[in-house]
């Protein structure tokens, strides 16, 4: 197991006993407003993502307080499937904790992360609407690449988006 401890949070990879809350997170409507995943409903419909291919990995976190083990946020970092070798990052917060810095603190523990992984670029893309996590990409240094659009899985809705673009080298 993978752990990553920041000033306020310790991230740890996700196991099969955090599929439950991960879902509840991604599965809130306003909380998972933004993700391209469906809004799931319970913890089996996850256990896919914990099954890893050597040619394409992925480091699935959950984040706890320090002083807490209640998952109050995920994040992640998986290749790109386009032979790029560049990396994409992803994260929530559950909404009890908007507000507080957490983000960043994920956004800036995946950097160092993937910066000792040895991986030179990492992207995210963001809904155009979505202030908060634009915010956060602009904190963490990231500067916008391209624009795209993505489709909620499972929805007819369609977000603009930006693609955020970080140099780790």
């Amino acid at each position: 197991m993978i752990k990553l401890y920041t000033k306020s949070l310790v991230l740890k990879t996700t196991q099969q006993n955090d599929l439950d809350a991960v879902a509840a997170i991604w599965g809130d409507k306003e909380g998972g407003k933004y993700l391209a995943d469906p809004y799931y409903q319970s913890g089996e419909e996850l256990t896919v993502i914990l099954e890893e291919t050597p040619e394409c990995p992925d480091y699935y976190f959950v984040a706890s307080l320090l002083d807490a083990n209640d998952v109050m946020a995920t994040c992640s970092l998986g290749m790109e499937n386009d032979g790029s070798g560049t990396w994409l990052i992803g994260y929530t917060v559950k909404k009890d904790y908007w507000g507080n810095g957490y983000a960043v603190e994920m956004v800036n523990a995946l950097i160092d992360f993937a910066r000792n992984k040895g991986i030179d670029v990492i992207t995210a893309p963001v809904a155009q609407e979505n202030k908060a996590s634009n915010r956060v990409m602009q904190k963490c240094g990231f500067y916008i690449d391209s624009e795209s659009a993505f489709k909620k899985s499972g929805t007819d809705i369609t977000y603009p988006s930006f693609i955020y673009k970080k140099h780790l080298i």
